[in-house]
């Protein structure tokens, strides 16, 4: 073999040579690729299964939950305020102060009289009717007064009518009327109408007064 094939045939030995080690080289790369992949799965699987972790992701969700649960009331809270303030700025538009007429009920009765319904008449056009529940009437008995009417009455003379319906003594059908004339000035006006037992008379007293 003359020198020339002799360089070939070691050239193609070494080719081979260096082709099987980058194989072997590949092969544990990819066993050692593996075995890393496998090692770091392995915790993240025993973290998701730890039932430590679990009760912790259980009481994040939970304080979620919590904090979401305050910022609904929160936010409801805020809803009631501003529904109030949006009233005293419609009630101070519709009703300016110089014309405002304010109809309150009272009632501190029990054994000569059940109040049923009233009807309030202004310069004898009706501008409250209403009809009492039994939780309306135990509100007003434990010293809760019931805004009955709001309206603009200008200056000058006025009466005032209210007409009470309900039951007197042993159930009979009551029915009572009373009026009241009055001068509205400046101002707001506020009238309450009274209903209370009368022990010296053993019935029922109507009144209409001013404040």
């Amino acid at each position: 073999m003359n020198t020339s094939g002799l360089i070939a045939l070691l050239a193609m030995a070494l080719c081979t040579l260096l082709s099987g080690q980058a194989s072997a080289s590949e092969a544990e790369s990819s066993v050692v690729d593996g075995e890393q992949a496998a090692k770091s799965a392995a915790p993240l699987e025993q973290i998701l299964e730890t039932p430590m972790s679990v009760r912790e992701s259980r009481e994040r969700a939970q304080r979620a939950v919590n904090d979401l649960s305050r910022e609904i009331q929160d936010l409801k809270q805020s809803v009631v305020t501003l529904n109030k303030d949006l009233r005293v700025l419609e009630e101070d538009l519709l009703f300016p102060a110089n014309t405002r007429f304010h109809v309150f009920l009272s009632l501190d009765v029990g054994e000569f009289f059940r109040l049923e319904g009233v009807e309030l008449r202004l310069n004898n056009e009706t501008v409250a009717s209403y009809l009492y529940s039994e939780e309306e009437r135990t509100a007003l008995a434990k010293g809760g007064m019931h805004r009955l009417h709001l309206g603009n009455v200008s200056a000058g003379e006025h009466t005032l009518s209210a007409f009470f319906i309900g039951q007197g003594p042993n159930g009979r059908e009551y029915k009572r009327g009373s009026s009241l004339r009055f001068t509205k000035g400046q101002g707001p006006k506020y009238v309450e109408l009274s209903i209370a037992d009368s022990e010296a008379r053993q019935q029922p007293e109507f009144a209409i007064r001013e404040w």
